[in-house]
């Protein structure tokens, strides 16, 4: 029972440090202040859960071999990065993290120059900074540690549900996002085809998609709009503690911003190509 009452609060105290590391790291590359993570408190369980798999299998066994420390250290961090943004992607649609541009990168979730990272953190994890919570730990008492434990799990709770709810707001954008985009792709696919093929119908197939990108060009300016709250709520109220998680979602993930106009970019682009193609066709006739 110690075990994991141990093990639970090193999870939390872990979490904040990697919520420290991680904003400072990020407000430092965005020249602004950012709370980085999912939650709104000062959490990213991704580094307590990362700091746990450590201290279990390495910590113990390979402490004094520095190497294999480094190279293990890679290999459970980037397991531990890549299956929580693929879970994460699947569960709401979005990426929190997006290594594409990266060199040597798989899939964008993992790349070299973090994994890197990951080693040397292990290496001083391992040979520092545990061993200093470790001592830390051995002098509180225990009693102590399950009335603190107990309060951090239902503010933790609590947090973990509201982000969900606001994440999942963010998963029905992203989705309408991508249903218009496949949509458009095809109608684009459609105008050009027939183009091509079957100039005698042209006309009445120019008109049918016109009425098509009529439609979607309200949902997208709908979605627009939905996404401009979003994004612009920051500016309007900089100074107001109650900004929704939603908005802190997008406006502290800059990935989140940056894919979704990429997406809004190019729903614009299918919609200009197909409104020429179809006065070209008009103007055919």
């Amino acid at each position: 029972m110690n075990d994991i009452i141990k093990y639970v609060i090193m999870f939390f105290f872990y979490s904040f440090a990697g919520w420290c590391l991680e904003s400072l790291y990020c407000s430092i590359g965005e020249k602004r202040l950012i709370n980085r993570g999912f939650l709104t408190g000062p959490l990213c369980p991704i580094y307590g859960t990362a700091a746990i798999v450590l201290v279990v299998l390495i910590y113990n066994p390979f402490k004094d071999n520095l190497l294999i420390v480094f190279l293990l250290g890679i290999l459970l961090c980037d397991i531990v990065e890549y299956l929580t943004s693929l879970i994460m992607e699947k569960l709401f649609a979005a990426r929190w993290w997006d290594y594409t541009y990266e060199l040597f990168n798989i899939a964008g979730r993992i790349c070299l120059k973090h994994s890197l990272y990951w080693g040397v953190i292990s290496v001083v994890f391992v040979k520092v900074i545990h061993p200093g919570v470790e001592n830390l730990y051995a002098k509180i008492d225990v009693k102590y540690l399950i009335y603190i434990l107990a309060a951090i799990l239902v503010v933790f709770v609590l947090d973990v549900i509201n982000a969900v709810r606001k994440a999942l707001d963010i998963r029905k954008l992203q989705i309408k996002l991508n249903s218009i985009l496949e949509v458009l792709s095809s109608t684009l696919s459609e105008v050009k085809d027939t183009i091509e093929d079957k100039y005698e119908v042209v006309h009445s197939l120019a008109q049918k998609q016109a009425d098509r990108v009529a439609d979607f060009k309200y949902q997208l300016e709908d979605t627009v709009y939905q996404l401009d709250v979003r994004l612009t709520r920051r500016n309007k109220k900089k100074n107001d503690d109650k900004k929704s998680l939603s908005s802190r979602l997008f406006y502290d993930n800059p990935n989140f911003e940056r894919r979704t106009r990429i997406k809004l970019k190019n729903i614009q682009s299918m919609i200009d190509d197909i409104k020429a193609n179809v006065f070209e066709s008009e103007d055919m006739q």
